[in-house]
């Protein structure tokens, strides 16, 4: 059962008034940031809800976050969209998540979160810059993996391609491709990371380390990997590294001694690969909370236009048997997505 706010006050040994202060944002009483966080935990602990109607009425802030995504099957969109829940949850404020299928569903969404009094909005992957009417803006958070109009925050993908090209080259390779199913915004940062690590190895970067396969034929790729004379692969995704790992094995050709190769992400499923793939693990819980903490900030100090921050948070390089680094055992079964570093 929950607890109310009065009962919340006695277990943290605050008053009521502290409390009410750390749920609505307050500042008219102090409260120390370890206070603070104990009474969000305990909090946690004991399913406490903010009465939002009751706050409204008495002219304080709904404690209502919007979070616009895509469907939640969108693999690293869902785990950042559940990681953005929970870190909003556990400082106090309710989230009203909307899945958008087209462009023509936005306004519709705008209409329904100012409503509901939404204080603020995190829009995950938004195609399009999201035109909010000049006479009643909501502050705004783009928190993305593919915005084709921009971010706040994202991940360094340029940094992640230069890791993995980087590790490549350390194992010998000298001639990496990069494997593509498309060129767009996310691909062509990657692609830019890998030519970097070339240039910096005083390799000439041309076509010839690009492979952009749309129609993502196995047949055809392989070809092209055999011409260009591929002895290393940094491919776009987990998935895309995880299906040519099971067709160059069933070719003969075997990783990573004729060929080297990465994925992108840091799905946990390439832990369990046939030869464990290296990845470049993207920084979610990180992302999750810097957009949280820029929403809670751009709130507070009623910022509703402000030009995109283009904060690019660091991935981190997961070696694997498939880049030419040592089989490491596990003993323990992953429940998890994810790998956590």
């Amino acid at each position: 059962m929950a607890v109310t706010m009065r009962e919340l006050a006695r277990l943290a040994g605050v008053t009521r008034p502290a409390v009410s202060a750390v749920f609505n944002n307050s500042t008219s009483i102090r409260v120390s940031p370890k206070t603070r966080q104990k009474i969000l935990d305990l909090a946690a602990s004991k399913n406490y809800v903010p009465n939002l109607a009751a706050r409204q009425l008495k002219g304080y802030s709904s404690g209502l976050i919007g979070l616009i995504s895509v469907p939640s099957y969108m693999g690293l969109v869902a785990l950042l969209q559940a990681e953005l829940i929970t870190i909003l949850q556990l400082q106090g404020m309710e989230v009203l998540t909307v899945h958008m299928r087209t462009a023509a569903d936005l306004q519709k969404v705008l209409r329904d979160f100012r409503s509901r009094n939404v204080n603020g909005i995190i829009a995950l992957s938004a195609t399009s810059r999201i035109v909010q009417p000049d006479n009643d803006p909501i502050p705004l958070v783009y928190c993305s993996h593919t915005s084709h109009c921009g971010y706040d925050v994202g991940c360094d993908r340029r940094l992640g391609g230069y890791l993995a090209a980087r590790h490549l080259l350390k194992h010998g390779r000298i001639n990496p491709v990069f494997l593509g199913l498309d060129f767009g915004p996310s691909n062509r940062k990657k692609y830019e990371g890998m030519r970097g690590a070339l240039k910096e190895a005083g390799l000439n970067p041309g076509k010839n380390h690009l492979l952009i396969a749309e129609n993502g034929n196995f047949k055809e790729i392989l070809a092209q990997l055999k011409k260009r004379r591929a002895d290393a692969l940094v491919c776009c995704n987990d998935f895309a590294a995880a299906d040519m790992l099971k067709a160059l094995l069933q070719n003969g050709v075997k990783v990573p001694d004729d060929i080297a190769m990465t994925g992108f992400d840091g799905y946990s499923f390439c832990n369990f690969t046939p030869v464990t793939l290296a990845t470049v693990v993207q920084p979610i819980k990180e992302e999750a909370q810097c957009a949280a903490d820029l929403l809670m900030r751009r709130i507070k100090e009623k910022l509703i236009s402000e030009p995109f921050s283009n904060i690019n948070l660091p991935p981190v390089f997961k070696p694997g048997g498939s880049c030419g680094c040592p089989e490491v055992a596990r003993n323990v079964i992953s429940g998890d997505a994810f790998i956590h570093l």
